[in-house]
């Protein structure tokens, strides 16, 4: 079993220290700046759209189950769109293909609604429907219901496979607003051709951080900024000392590798 030397735990005690010192000061009211992500800056116009249309907004979760970290991102925006579907008594539909993501999914959207003053306005029954565990299945009910219900806007936030292209296709063909989210590179050109805006990458996981009221997630957001711009100034370093021929850079560079 290999430990971390001396290099590497100064390291870990500098990003413990930047995380807890991010927290901290967003406790006491300074809420740390994240930059914008135009993908989900772009929500609240699909659903303002969406609501001088009077059309409905269809949400589509991927195929990760509750105990995956995508899917508790999705469940993050899904709960930003859910308060703003409340406030603006604008209609939601939730496609779901994994079952046990499903009770998750219908307590997330009760609180949105409850936490705009709207409880009764939610209605289980219709606005989170789960549509089968095949995902060529999921992905037609979905493409039917944005073609049936005229939606205003399609928002797909998950992770997804083929069945995004059978799923995204009839919005775009209609022209309806679609945005997606995915950290899979290997979705986005299916996400490209059918969608407006494509969250992509480790903007995926920044989503669910730059929606949520909680200093501390956004914090913590930040916090992973810095000691990437930390480990980017040492690679830098270590570079040009190896330029230079100097026995520290090559030492530098094996270090921050040796872990990767």
């Amino acid at each position: 079993m290999e430990h971390a030397d001396a290099l590497m735990a100064a390291l870990l005690g500098v990003f413990a220290a930047a995380v807890l010192v991010c927290i901290w000061r967003a406790r006491r009211g300074h809420l740390p700046f994240v930059r914008r992500i135009a993908g989900v800056a772009a929500i609240e116009e699909a659903i303002g759209r969406a609501t001088e249309m009077g059309r409905p907004i269809v949400f589509a979760m991927g195929f990760t189950d509750v105990r995956d970290i995508k899917t508790h991102v999705a469940l993050s925006v899904l709960s930003h769109v859910a308060r703003l579907a409340a406030r603006m008594q604008t209609p939601l539909i939730v496609t779901l293909r994994v079952a046990n993501v499903y009770p998750v999914a219908e307590e997330t959207v009760r609180q949105a609604y409850t936490a705009e003053g709207a409880p009764d306005q939610f209605n289980a029954e219709r606005q989170v429907r789960f549509l089968s565990e095949d995902g060529i299945l999921h992905a037609m009910g979905t493409a039917k219901l944005i073609e049936e219900e005229q939606a205003g806007c399609g928002l797909f936030f998950g992770a997804f496979d083929f069945t995004s292209l059978l799923m995204a296709e009839p919005g775009a063909r209609l022209g309806v607003l679609q945005i997606a989210g995915d950290p899979s590179l290997f979705q986005v050109p299916f996400f490209v051709c059918t969608c407006n805006n494509v969250v992509i990458g480790e903007e995926y996981f920044a989503a669910g951080a730059y929606l949520s009221p909680d200093p501390a997630m956004r914090s913590t957001l930040v916090s992973q900024d810095i000691i990437k711009g930390v480990i980017a100034a040492l690679i830098v370093v270590g570079t040009v000392l190896v330029q230079f021929e100097w026995g520290a850079g090559t030492w530098l560079i094996e270090q921050l590798t040796k872990y990767k």
